[in-house]
């Protein structure tokens, strides 16, 4: 049976993700802070492990990963943008931690969760594909929420750049804005625009879907709302070898 841990577990993309693994017969371990959460996870079939990112060490969660032994690592941890430090903490300092342990462990397959247009504006020019609207939405949405996206950028580039001694299989998943609707079953994923908004449901079955294909791996795909079905938006994405990464850390 293969074996997921996801570190956020929580988190209500994180949800979608346990049921979709769990209704393809993984075993889901979610690593939470607070452990009055462990009933609605349980309900979920996962089983929790209650740890906290910010807190413990590389060897704690090295222990962690090992006493699982997971298949993959999902990260869907965060600690939203209304808080700089603590998003700095987690959606930084803990994804790190989360890839050096995952190396340290012996785990390969790594699966991150990001976000749209993370990117280093001030040294890197704006993503040939951007529309002038994109160009502005960028701007108002780096107006508004600066530190996560710095926190992210930090976090994703780090993976990318010390990746030649850690060796891990990752994919870096980049949904644009976040609803709560239930999921359409359809996205746009790869060189994509800003405007249009995704559901948490269907950003958490395009996450699986990454998992499901190898020819993500060493890729970062955007994904939006959109009208094609999710295993072949992102398997399109896939053979194109579309990163939206590169070349903008």
């Amino acid at each position: 049976m293969p074996t997921a841990l996801v570190f956020g577990g929580s988190g209500k993309t994180a949800r979608h993700i346990t049921r979709i693994l769990v209704s393809k017969s993984y075993a889901v371990h979610s690593i939470i802070r607070n452990p009055s959460q462990t009933p609605d996870l349980e309900s979920l079939g996962a089983k929790s492990i209650v740890q906290s990112i910010e807190e413990a060490s590389v060897q704690d969660l090295v222990k962690t990963i090992r006493a699982v032994s997971p298949s993959v690592v999902i990260w869907a941890a965060g600690a939203g943008a209304g808080n700089p430090e603590r998003t700095k903490t987690v959606d930084e300092e803990g994804a790190i931690k989360s890839f050096d342990a995952a190396a340290e462990a012996g785990v390969k397959r790594y699966v991150t969760i990001s976000a749209l247009d993370v990117r280093d504006r001030e040294n890197r020019p704006t993503p040939d594909w951007y529309s002038e609207d994109d160009v502005k939405m960028s701007d108002r949405l780096w107006g508004v929420i600066k530190p996560f996206m710095l926190a992210k950028l930090a976090a994703d580039r780090n993976l990318v750049t010390e990746n030649g001694w850690r060796g891990l299989e990752y994919t870096i998943v980049r949904p644009g804005g976040l609803k709560n609707e239930p999921g359409k079953g359809t996205v746009s994923a790869g060189k994509v625009h800003l405007g249009t908004m995704v559901s948490r449901e269907d950003v958490a079955a395009a996450v699986v879907a990454v998992i499901d294909q190898d020819e993500t791996k060493g890729l970062a795909i955007d994904v939006v709302g959109g009208d094609t079905a999710i295993d072949e938006a992102i398997k399109t994405a896939a053979q194109r070898k579309v990163n939206c990464f590169d070349g903008y850390h």
